[in-house]
């Protein structure tokens, strides 16, 4: 029987029996697992905060006959703001929907999870607008995930940059404003091209370090959705409830 400690994030939770739970965890090292754990429902077990939906731990965890199952966990953070905000906790719940359909099995996970805490912690502390926030979140997901988009200069002449550029959300690819002419990809102003450059390129530290007015974040954020969305090939149900709130 293995027994190991992990730090993880609870992305996603479903009851069992009587007074059971069972939950996916996002963790740094063991990418997501499928953990149970006994009796979390009952108000008086010391499982019942830590098993709640986006509760950061250290989980003491043991593995039988090749289940996970939960001992202790040790709460770090559990992102309670999120729960004042319908908009914000939808939007956090889109983050780990996209992880439990996107995440590689067995990968190193922990830009995955440093990325999802730093976006519930903006969210909670409301210190960067919401569509920013999703934004980096989707671009820097699909980069890490292996869908990087070309953003360094246009596809095709080489132009670093115009005044105008086009991308091509279904191949990622960069087209200034002469060669992407005849095509139909979407045109941008070069302010969103360079938010997208450093949200793609930039330190994990400084990716959030940006700033748009209000009707770039709009097509910033027309554009990243679509493209994770293309990556990926599939839609997320929470985007539709999403967009009824904004």
């Amino acid at each position: 029987m293995e027994k190991f400690n992990v730090d993880g994030i609870v992305i996603k939770t479903s009851v069992t029996g009587e007074s059971d739970k069972i939950l996916w965890i996002l963790t740094r090292n063991r990418g997501i697992i499928r953990a149970f754990a006994k009796g979390a429902r009952g108000t008086k077990s010391r499982l019942h905060s830590g098993a709640s939906l986006f509760a950061f731990c250290s989980f003491a965890v043991y593995e039988k006959n090749d289940v996970f199952h939960i001992n202790e966990a040790e709460i770090k953070e559990i992102f309670f703001e999120l729960r004042t905000s319908i908009e914000n906790l939808t939007l956090a719940q889109y983050f780990c929907e996209v992880l439990l359909k996107t995440l590689p099995e067995n990968v190193v996970s922990d830009e995955y999870m440093r990325l999802l805490l730093n976006c519930l912690y903006f969210l909670c502390k409301e210190k960067k607008p919401v569509l920013l926030i999703k934004s980096v979140f989707e671009l820097r997901i699909a980069s890490l995930a292996g869908y990087m988009p070309s953003l360094v200069a246009c596809d095709n002449c080489g132009e670093f940059e115009s005044e105008e550029m086009f991308f091509n959300c279904e191949n990622g690819l960069l087209l200034c404003s002469s060669c992407g002419k005849n095509t139909e990809a979407p045109l941008l102003p070069l302010p969103v091209i360079t938010a997208m450059r450093h949200i793609v390129f930039s330190s994990f530290e400084k990716i959030f370090s940006f700033s748009l007015p209000e009707e770039l974040l709009e097509k910033l954020n027309i554009i990243t959705q679509k493209y994770l969305e293309n990556c990926f090939q599939q839609k997320f149900r929470l985007l539709d409830y999403f967009d009824t709130l904004k």
